[in-house]
């Protein structure tokens, strides 16, 4: 399993992607739970907002596949989004090494 950087822009907040975001938190839970979604979280220092989710996956497109099921996505919520393979050169996220490998 790789790292992917997957950036979301939203659209601006509606009525309906208001009602949608519990179906969004929730999706991203379950993620979390199965360790496919490493980290997230609203970028709130841009215009229009969006979001950084860390994904573990085999490459660009089961990454996008996982993320098809969002229901932001689904819902027509996101404007853009981008999937970027994410090579770590310091640190670590999750349970994952610097090279981006499980660590076993």
């Amino acid at each position: 399993m790789s790292i992917y950087a997957v950036t979301y822009t939203y659209v601006p907040e509606t009525e309906e992607m208001t009602q949608t975001r519990p179906a969004h938190v929730d999706f991203l839970g379950r993620l979390h739970e199965e360790g496919r979604l490493l980290a997230s979280g609203r970028l709130t220092e841009t215009d229009p907002l969006g979001a950084l989710l860390i994904i573990t996956g085999q490459d660009v497109a089961d990454v996008e596949a996982l993320m098809d099921g969002d229901p932001f996505y689904a819902g027509g919520f996101i404007s853009e989004r981008l999937v970027r393979r994410w090579n770590i050169a310091f640190g670590v996220v999750g349970a994952l090494g610097s090279e981006g490998n499980p660590e076993d």
